[in-house]
């Protein structure tokens, strides 16, 4: 899966935190059973922890693998996002559904301000979920 997007300005992120976001979630896709819209999703919170899952069918209508990872953090009381990160099966970073972005902010509206790694023709880039939401 390949999806590029054209930003007038980009946020600024620490690269250190996307290099480790990213091996986990190639670590996680790794041992997963891979389907045609298998995806790992890593989230960073302000309280510098990492919780990731791996989501079997991006595409499917209950969202509960997505609900049970933003559930995670409910009972860890960490619901403060500060990244997102989606990766699907094949390495390509892109951005997570609607329903997760929209589920991230009724965790915590504060999540709006989180930043997502989005492609772009170029590299990768960090917006903020508030600017992805439409």
């Amino acid at each position: 899966m390949q999806s590029f997007f054209e930003l007038c300005s980009a946020c600024p992120f620490d690269a250190d935190r996307l290099k480790k976001m990213k091996e986990t979630a190639l670590s996680l896709l790794q041992t997963a059973e891979k389907q045609p819209y298998t995806q790992a999703l890593v989230l960073f919170t302000s309280n510098d922890a990492e919780y990731g899952a791996v989501i079997q069918n991006a595409l499917a209508a209950d969202h509960a693998e997505e609900i049970a990872l933003l559930d995670r953090l409910r009972s860890a009381n960490d619901t403060a996002v500060r990244y997102v990160l989606c990766v699907w099966s094949d390495a390509c970073v892109d951005i997570p559904s609607h329903a997760f972005r929209t589920l991230l902010c009724d965790l915590d509206p504060q999540n709006s301000e989180a930043l997502i790694f989005v492609k772009t023709k170029t590299e990768i880039a960090a917006v903020k979920l508030q600017n992805v939401l439409k």
